[in-house]
């Protein structure tokens, strides 16, 4: 049986052009064609506007990365994110021990015993008077 060697890095992009990756050198390449055909169309102030912000896009896209994530990538989930709708789902957290509460018998009894039809319609009718009163204050 014949061993074959296995690559070891698999996750990094090769390099064509010195220190240069093939998406880094076309992303460069992209911006000069973008900055030489402003050259030729817009006034020159223009031209060196367009330039500095074309060139410091070019050169964020293609070297900086946040959190091992290029910035293409994260410019592309952002506008991914925004575009679609969003579903917000709540779960209630169930308690590894719920509370129980047990009632009080005797309790419950006297409370039933206390209030009636009657005494209710009082205290409604009183708060109503306690309302308006205050009202005409």
């Amino acid at each position: 049986m014949a061993q074959y060697p296995i690559p070891q890095f698999i996750e990094s992009e090769g390099k064509i052009i010195s220190f240069l990756t093939f998406r880094q050198f076309f992303i460069l390449i992209g911006a000069g064609a973008i900055c030489l055909i402003s050259y030729y169309l817009l006034p020159f102030y223009l031209f060196v506007l367009i330039s500095i912000i074309v060139g410091l896009l070019a050169a964020m896209i293609a070297f900086l990365k946040i959190d091992n994530v290029s910035v293409m990538t994260l410019l592309l989930n952002y506008i991914m994110f925004t575009g679609k709708s969003k579903n917000y789902v709540w779960k209630k957290k169930e308690s590894p021990y719920p509370y129980k509460f047990k009632e009080n018998p005797v309790a419950a009894d006297e409370a039933l015993k206390g209030n009636t039809l009657k005494d209710a319609k009082q205290i409604v009718e009183f708060r109503k008077r306690k309302d308006t009163a205050e009202v005409e204050r």
